[in-house]
């Protein structure tokens, strides 16, 4: 297996997740401060904005603005103005006062795909869910039964899927619709053992195979799109690995999320660098964001 190492990018986060290479900059959320953050790879400068309770997820849209993934809301954020526009809760579901939303991404159409947890660690109560922004209402559910949903990504011809429902330690595969974004055919791809941690975000790279960010495990692993099995790994100097996306000119570039919530004291000074965004070059590319096609109607 090929082993690369990870270069520290940018330090101090409480848990970041949800990185996104667009328009020169890598963005991503701080849950944990509840920030939206831009950084400019190339002068280290870090801007961040206060975006509300647990901000979980940012993507970006068509139009130009951000579509904003907070506790139990979706709103839409113009980096350039400031101006924020909620979604009515009408549109949204109706989610428990101990879940909220997490793990968000557009599919290759344009719809949006976002999953929930439980505050609580609550079994089987939550729940992945897709915006569709060409019909009302614009909310499906899509799955039910998860426990925490996190890793989202499909595959360079948009017609396999690929979800990760952390406490299964498995990313699982679906047959794809692009048209209608119907899931059929769930199967394994890969069962990660408890020593490797819990499986949280992905990134699909530009030949089809997976990264996969390990909780507790202080990697991120490239899955064989053709076996499920492991290739390569990137070690890190942190144990709580929150997600990964390909950025720079590029896009050759993987840009990797920490998370210092939760630690002990004592894991922190073992562990100095939790919560830094670090970087990596493994030999591939990755592929651009796929855009919200907002506004909804």
């Amino acid at each position: 297996m090929l082993r690369h190492s990870a270069t520290l990018l940018h330090p101090g986060a409480i848990l970041a997740e949800g990185p996104v290479w667009y328009e020169g900059a890598l963005w991503w959320v701080d849950i944990g401060a509840g920030t939206f953050n831009r950084l400019d790879p190339a002068t280290g400068q870090n801007t961040a904005r206060a975006s509300g309770e647990n901000t979980a997820a940012a993507i970006p849209c068509t139009d130009g603005r951000w579509l904003l993934a907070q506790q139990h809301s979706l709103s839409f954020y113009d980096w350039t103005t400031g101006d924020r526009t909620s979604l009515p809760s009408t549109q949204l579901p109706a989610l428990g006062s101990r879940h909220r939303f997490n793990d968000g991404k557009a599919d290759p159409a344009g719809r949006l795909w976002l999953g929930s947890l439980s505050l609580d660690s609550a079994p089987a109560a939550c729940a992945l869910f897709t915006v569709e922004p060409r019909s009302l209402p614009p909310l499906r559910t899509a799955l039910t039964g998860v426990s925490l949903s996190n890793g989202l990504g499909w595959s360079p011809d948009g017609h396999t899927f690929y979800y990760i429902d952390t406490p299964t330690r498995r990313v699982d595969r679906f047959d794809f619709d692009p048209v209608s974004g119907a899931l059929s055919q769930r199967r394994p791809f890969h069962t990660f053992a408890a020593a490797d941690g819990w499986p949280d975000g992905l990134t699909v790279d530009a030949r089809g195979d997976l990264w996969v960010a390990l909780w507790g495990g202080g990697k991120v692993v490239c899955l064989d799109t053709a076996t499920g099995s492991p290739r390569a790994e990137i070690l890190l100097p942190v144990s709580q690995i929150t997600s990964c996306a390909f950025g720079g000119p590029d896009l050759a570039t993987l840009y990797i999320t920490t998370a210092a919530q939760g630690l002990t004291p004592a894991q922190i000074a073992a562990e100095p660098l939790a919560g830094a965004l670090f970087t990596a070059r493994p030999g591939v590319t990755g592929r651009p964001p796929d855009l919200f096609q907002s506004p909804i109607p």
